[in-house]
């Protein structure tokens, strides 16, 4: 029993003390990925430990309002469907599942460069259009302010899912230096990347 319990618990020490393996490029982008596009907890807390401060001032959900609303005080009609909207963008932010595809090293001669690219699933507004030209998504009326914003709703609801591609640039200067993202887009731009309706 002794020499059974003493292996454990060198077993544990042993582990305890191994350095945590530094993450690839592509296990890099999906991390962040997680926190910036999907308000993965879990995925926020672990770009909280690699960078040693906190890395968002507010909810995630009320960064994704203040985005799609702004700041908006007033509680009228406008502000209500524009808070509608807000909850399907994030809803589809969520299910954007933006995750790396693979990477291309690119490294100078004291930079570490890795081009990682990803696929992201996002709605493809022409099939809606395709396949409910009568019912369900109709031009704004000048006479309806609102009609705008709940055609977005209704297209962010029923739109089918395309594939989008894209690519973003890491570097690091030591192999055991954390990956950092250089040209990755903040969220109000990665919302009109892809979930931007047609014009």
């Amino acid at each position: 029993m002794m020499p059974r319990l003493l292996f454990f618990l060198l077993w544990i020490a042993s582990t305890a003390s191994a350095q945590t393996p530094v993450a690839t490029p592509e296990q890099s982008f999906d991390l962040f990925a997680r926190f910036m596009l999907e308000g993965d907890a879990d995925a926020e807390a672990r770009v909280a430990a690699l960078t040693g401060m906190p890395v968002r001032s507010e909810r995630w959900e009320d960064a994704v309002d203040r985005m799609v609303v702004g700041d908006a005080p007033v509680d009228d009609a406008r502000t209500r469907v524009g808070r509608e909207l807000s909850r399907q963008v994030a809803l589809a932010l969520r299910q954007t599942q933006c995750r790396s595809t693979g990477s291309e090293r690119q490294d100078g001669d004291d930079l570490q460069i890795a081009i990682v690219a990803y696929t992201c699933q996002v709605p493809d507004y022409a099939a809606v259009k395709e396949r409910m030209p009568d019912d369900g998504v109709r031009e704004p009326r000048d006479e309806d302010a609102l009609a705008g914003v709940n055609e977005a709703i209704a297209m962010l609801q029923r739109a089918p899912k395309r594939a989008y591609t894209g690519s973003v640039t890491l570097a690091r200067e030591g192999e055991n230096d954390v990956w950092a993202l250089q040209d990755m887009p903040p969220l109000h731009q990665w919302i009109q990347l892809l979930l931007a309706l047609p014009e």
